[in-house]
């Protein structure tokens, strides 16, 4: 059907489908008014056609830019595993709705934050993902004063035109630590992220909350700041091993966290998980692959970032929804690094934390 010699039209689109031009323009600017049949043939003769709307056109006509943002705070960039299955969560569903994700990474030291707010401003983002650990509150209060539409991304903030996804790190933190008292551990370590970041603040509250739930007192010396990173836990955990000599447990925040852990124990000539077991948080593809292999709490990165994209998708369409927070779930995946080998997967809450 293809004519030769030159691109297809809307006109060409037309004819070879019976409709006039108007509904092919319609069907192309997705007005919503043209039956599913219609549509369907129009877009199967697009296809036939080899035909591809200009995607500059399709912005002029609806004052659209279809561009999101995605501002990352990291010391580390990408390196961070989980941050890298977020954000292929996100970008399957803005690709798939036929949006371009403009990604900006900022340490999280550095101030210059701003410049790439306005950069989102003057490109006419119609939507921001944030996620990482933010350099201070002026950030928030930045995104909220812009009333642009703004999805959070384990960082606990609503408004108006925001809100966020997370994971259920409270109960996450609890069934790891309470697996480890299930295992008659007491003095349990924890190699937590950074002092500042929401996540680390949550999961250094279930940790708490287990110990209290088994009569375990607190010893806040145990608790160590490990920055997210392989290295930093490592020599934390280090500095733990030779303050607590009578230490038999660590929860490392992030798998990588635990996977420095290990090394550190290691290094000190003794053995896991006979000496210190070990778990983790995130269940990282490297988890299993690790030996012994680590017992960690899961949570769905990729799952999370589609829940994320189709959150804010939506507060972009529907400008007067109410924003919807979402909570997800977290499994207990049981491995090696705290003794045994069986493999099973157990839900986080507090039953879990329990260890009945």
């Amino acid at each position: 059907m293809a004519r030769s010699g030159r691109e297809p039209t809307i006109k060409d689109i037309a004819k070879a489908a019976g409709v006039s031009v108007s509904t092919v323009s319609h069907v192309l600017n997705e007005y919503g008014d043209i039956s599913e049949d219609t549509e369907q043939r129009v877009r199967e003769v697009m296809k036939e056609l080899n035909y591809h709307p200009s995607a500059l056109a399709r912005r002029l006509v609806r004052k659209r830019s279809y561009i999101l943002q995605l501002l990352l705070f990291s010391v580390e960039g990408l390196k961070h595993p989980f941050f890298y299955e977020v954000i292929c969560g996100i970008s399957a569903e803005t690709e798939k709705a036929g949006y371009d994700l403009v990604l900006s990474i900022k340490d999280v030291r550095d101030k210059r934050w701003r410049d790439s707010l306005k950069r989102c401003y003057e490109s006419r983002s119609e939507g921001i993902f944030v996620m990482g650990t933010l350099p201070g509150p002026e950030v928030l209060e930045e995104i909220e004063s812009s009333q642009m539409p703004a999805l959070f991304i384990d960082i606990p903030f609503e408004s108006r035109r925001a809100t966020y996804v997370t994971s259920d790190n409270i109960g996450g933190a609890m069934t790891a630590t309470g697996h480890l008292i299930s295992l008659g551990h007491t003095s349990i370590g924890l190699i937590n992220g950074h002092v500042a970041s929401s996540i680390s603040k949550q999961r250094l509250l279930g940790y708490k909350q287990a110990l209290e739930m088994h009569g375990i007192p607190f010893e806040g010396g145990l608790v160590r700041p490990g920055d997210f990173t392989e290295e930093g836990a490592r020599e934390v955990t280090a500095g733990l091993l030779d303050d607590y000599p009578n230490m038999t447990a660590v929860f490392a925040g992030s798998d990588l966290m635990a996977i420095g852990a290990m090394k550190a124990i290691r290094e000190a000539g003794l053995r896991i998980p006979d000496d210190i077991a070990v778990i983790g948080f995130d269940d990282i593809e490297s988890a299993s692959y690790v030996r012994p292999a680590l017992s960690t709490v899961k949570q769905e990165g990729e799952v999370m970032g589609r829940k994320a994209a189709r959150e804010l998708l939506k507060l972009i369409r529907y400008p007067d929804r109410k924003p919807c927070k979402q909570v997800l779930s977290t499994e207990l995946v049981i491995r090696e690094s705290c003794g045994g080998g069986k493999v099973y997967h157990e839900g986080s809450g507090a039953e879990a934390a329990l260890g009945v």
